[in-house]
């Protein structure tokens, strides 16, 4: 089952990426719940987030303001690639 979330959410970015550029930005949700996806299914998607977080600290500052702004069941996926 992981294999088809993750799939789908390669699919989602895949989608969104085009559509980002669209006068109603579509495309950002697209690509959000792309990477929930991927990265709620993938130890090394997590794994690679969690390593661009601790060498870019501009891309953990603005990872950690997501986190605050996030609904709550997404947060969690955030929260786990988190630098400890």
């Amino acid at each position: 089952m992981r294999f088809v979330y993750q799939t789908l959410g390669f699919l989602l970015i895949a989608l969104g990426v085009p559509l980002f550029w669209t006068p109603l930005p579509f495309g950002l949700v697209l690509i959000a719940m792309g990477a929930a996806l991927i990265l709620s299914n993938s130890d090394t998607a997590r794994k690679t987030v969690r390593g661009w977080r601790g060498r870019h600290p501009m891309f953990n500052d603005f990872m950690s303001k997501a986190e605050r702004v996030t609904p709550h069941p997404f947060d969690r996926i955030l929260q786990r690639t988190d630098v400890d």
